[in-house]
């Protein structure tokens, strides 16, 4: 049993100190990966490659590719434990799309857990966009979209008619069959969508690309529609946020696959996120209180954090075009009684705290300037800067909050010239529970976040 102590623990990440589990090894890793069969069978699939924490599947993008259906074998090391999350040996793997992942766990003999992704890989067809540029898109947010052959142009006000002279990069030794090489092209409309068609080299692949000022980006998974089921046995069978579009990319909980501080309700016809507030007993260590969370941004296990548990807690996603603020639905609910997990000695205890708890929402537009891997805590940090925040509490004393109702937190800049590169949205039960504080019992229920710009 003591293997599931430490997976208590890592997932809560809340632990400030520990021994290692003696004699268990904090190995596991994947030993072989291997598609066996696929549909549809037309599907064009390259050479697999991998790391210690992806598996890439690089894939010819073509048309009426998705839903691809992949049967595939895992084997793993001897040390590793268990397998969770939503790669399940001996069941299919369905991407419905080129931007979906497959999220799981390697969880090793001590309980060490090893984040692990299956992702596609666009692969070039030949007759691609790979790069689409003009004077003044560095203040917009350009995206390629290889699955769906969209060439997509974010900005706040085009101000249309707009008039563009694009540099575009094709695939090697492509041509245009319709376009010519600065070309201007003149948008009168979001509506207004032009049509570029590249051929191959070869002449044998023609892919028509569609250009457009597009609507302006939404955080993918803002209505929590999508959840994960993960795990096999009792107390792990419950379903999580779907870190949609990827990990990283959107939507993530600090309660991750084990504590289940965050879960779907249904709400207005479909599903809401709600957290709550835990006290969780850690066993060897003590009891702790677990407040439940949603964010932007993803959670990463590091053995070397123990001590400095917020780490783990990587914070924003890529996003570039300011806004003004945030919508939400939301509705708060505190627990009975406010407690804080106390350390004594080298366990903690529960005491009971005078007061009420209270939820908490906030936004954060950041720019990063930094060098290698974007890396932010919520705390000061090389490299970044936050341009604009805004904050919401819910206080458990007003009875307002205890109803759905909807919310806007304005966004208000500091810096009002630089442009951003992250954006962080964090949503909890109780807004102290970095410090182990909180009432057991609280919970906060949102639903439907959109950014206004």
């Amino acid at each position: 049993m003591r293997k599931y102590y430490w997976i208590l623990l890592f997932a809560v990440g809340l632990l400030s100190s520990c021994e290692k589990v003696k004699d268990l090894s904090d190995d596991a890793r994947i030993e072989r990966f291997e598609i066996t069969s696929y549909t549809p069978t037309t599907a064009e699939l390259g050479e697999i490659y991998r790391d210690d924490k992806s598996i890439i599947i690089p894939v010819v993008p073509e048309d009426n590719l998705f839903p691809l259906t992949l049967q595939t074998v895992l084997e793993t090391s001897s040390t590793t434990h268990k397998v969770l999350g939503n790669y399940v040996k001996g069941q299919d793997i369905v991407f419905n799309g080129g931007e979906s992942t497959i999220n799981f766990f390697l969880i090793a003999e001590s309980g060490f857990v090893h984040p692990y992704s299956i992702s596609l890989e666009a692969m070039d067809t030949g007759a691609d966009i790979l790069q689409f540029k003009f004077e003044g898109s560095e203040k917009m947010t350009i995206t390629i979209n290889p699955w769906s052959k969209i060439v997509n142009i974010s900005v706040l006000d085009p101000g249309f008619p707009v008039t563009i002279k694009p540099t575009i990069r094709l695939s090697e030794d492509a041509t245009f069959a319709d376009y010519t090489e600065g070309e201007e092209l003149t948008f009168q409309s979001f509506e207004d969508i032009k049509e570029i068609t590249v051929v191959s080299a070869d002449g044998q692949t023609r892919r028509t690309w569609k250009i457009q000022f597009g609507a302006l980006l939404q955080i993918p998974n803002s209505d929590f529609e999508s959840w994960g089921k993960f795990g096999n046995d009792i107390n792990l069978n419950e379903e999580t946020i779907d870190p949609v579009p990827g990990y990283g990319k959107g939507w993530a909980t600090a309660n991750n696959y084990f504590v289940q501080g965050t879960r779907p309700v249904e709400h207005n016809g479909g599903y809401a996120a709600k957290m709550t507030t835990n006290e969780q007993n850690a066993l060897i260590f003590g009891k702790l209180i677990a407040a439940g969370s949603i964010y932007t941004g993803c959670f990463k296990f590091d053995v070397g954090a123990l001590n400095d548990p917020r780490s783990m807690t990587h914070f924003g996603i890529p996003h570039t075009v300011r806004i003004q603020s945030i919508e939400f639905d939301a509705k708060y609910e505190p627990g009975p009684q406010l407690k804080q997990a106390v350390k004594s000695g080298s366990k903690y205890s529960i005491e009971d705290r005078e007061g009420v708890d209270v939820g908490q929402a906030f936004v954060e537009i950041i720019r990063w300037t930094g060098e290698g891997t974007f890396e932010y805590h919520g705390r000061p940090a090389d490299g970044v800067e936050v341009l604009g925040r805004g904050e919401i509490l819910f206080d458990g004393k007003e009875t307002k909050y205890r109803n759905w109702a909807h919310y806007n937190i304005p966004v208000v800049y500091t810096n009002q010239t630089d442009i951003p590169t992250h954006i962080v949205i964090v949503f909890s039960s109780s807004k102290s529970g970095d410090i182990f504080l909180g009432a057991p019992g609280s919970t906060m229920e949102v639903d439907d976040v959109k950014l206004i710009y």
